[in-house]
């Protein structure tokens, strides 16, 4: 086997192609994470089956994932440049034949808002024109069409290339918390250079679930071959080398439902600063409160919209006082909430002045929640 993580490409084009298949390796790094964490019990192995492909052994299923990436320059993702994809998971689900596998398609980018792709973001959502347009493009049947998209689901707008290292140690930052910046740096490295060697180890046939599930009965040969691309909680704890039993709010989150909606960057920003469900729900609530609030001021009346910006401002300056002083307190979100809300019901007059938002300060609570979901104010912990 060529030594791929120390391959020299020829050419910028290869150069691409190494990066490429790296971020495929750190959006797997997650899973090596939360299998250490549950020791385990749920998600049992992450198998690295080839470039691009994620294998999830948990305990009462298989996750079959395709990553696919793409420069931004290339636009919008369609419906038939996700075909290559599709078809790798057709061949998998046509193998397999496991009623209780998943199948998810993992996309670096957005997709365009009215392509039928957009369908397969979430389950039971079939159309008879998207079964149409698949099956034509997988050149099977309809009826074998519809049913293999019963089980498929696409997750788009994964972390970018530029931010996908940022995320990932902000989430061990999470998880190993008083590790310093430099160390975390290394981990991230050492756990992706493993994934990326488990990545490059000779291709296993088709047929891994079987190999896998009979493990016992399998030739030496074969149970060698499985075991170097197989990533499971003793070895990935080996490689990390620290203790990795946490209760990471983000590793929860991350896991409850893998095809959950993305989180807004509010959400984010609230959940890595330690917020609850409540305080996320009512923040949810709020923010979107203030955005139709905002929506009907701009349209019904000829304010400036400077008077808007002021106001806003102004409670991003008020905002950034109390994170400056609660920002060292562990979960700092939920000091920063309440207290926030109690300078907006003293200081709502100063606050909002020409009472664009009623002096109401819950309607200037949601209109923070805004600023937050555009990066322009934290809960205090600062995330990309």
């Amino acid at each position: 086997m060529s030594d791929i993580l120390n391959k020299k490409p020829n050419n910028d084009s290869g150069t691409d192609t190494l990066e490429r298949y790296r971020y495929q390796a750190r959006i797997a790094l997650p899973f090596c994470l939360s299998c250490a964490n549950q020791k385990g019990e749920n998600l049992r192995s992450i198998v690295m089956e080839h470039f691009e492909d994620i294998v999830l052994e948990y305990s009462d299923y298989w996750h079959f994932i395709q990553v696919k990436t793409r420069n931004a320059s290339r636009g919008l993702w369609k419906l038939n440049d996700a075909t290559g994809g599709l078809k790798s998971l057709y061949r998998t689900f046509n193998e397999i034949s496991d009623p209780n596998a998943k199948y998810s398609l993992w996309i670096e980018g957005t997709i365009k808002p009215d392509d039928l792709l957009m369908d397969l973001t979430s389950l039971n959502n079939i159309s008879n024109e998207l079964v149409e347009k698949v099956s034509k493009n997988l050149d099977i049947q309809k009826d074998e069409c519809k049913n293999f998209l019963k089980f498929v689901t696409v997750r788009a707008e994964l972390p970018p290339r530029e931010s996908i290292i940022s995320q990932n140690i902000m989430l061990m930052g999470d998880i190993f918390k008083n590790t310093p910046v430099h160390q975390l740096k290394s981990l991230e490295e050492k756990l992706t250079d493993e994934i990326f060697r488990a990545m490059s180890c000779e291709r296993l046939p088709n047929y891994l679930y079987h190999y896998i599930a009979k493990l016992q009965d399998a030739e030496e040969e074969v149970k060698s071959r499985i075991k170097a691309k197989r990533l499971t909680a003793s070895n990935i704890s080996d490689i990390i080398g620290l203790d990795i039993s946490s209760n990471s709010p983000i590793l929860l989150q991350l896991f409850t439902d893998l095809n959950a909606p993305k989180r807004t960057k509010l959400e984010e920003k609230l959940l890595v600063a330690g917020a609850s469900e409540r305080i996320i729900k009512s923040a949810k609530t709020l923010r979107a409160n203030a955005s139709i609030h905002e929506a009907e001021i701009l349209s019904s009346t000829l304010m400036e919209t400077k008077v808007l910006v002021d106001v806003q401002l102004r409670l991003e300056i008020l905002t950034d006082s109390i994170v400056e002083k609660l920002s060292n307190l562990d979960e700092p979100a939920k000091t920063i909430w309440c207290e926030l809300l109690d300078e907006l019901i003293k200081k709502a007059s100063f606050i909002d002045p020409n009472q664009i938002y009623k002096q109401d300060p819950y309607l200037l609570l949601g209109a923070a929640c805004g600023l937050s979901d555009e990066c322009r104010i934290d809960w205090g912990v600062k995330i990309a």
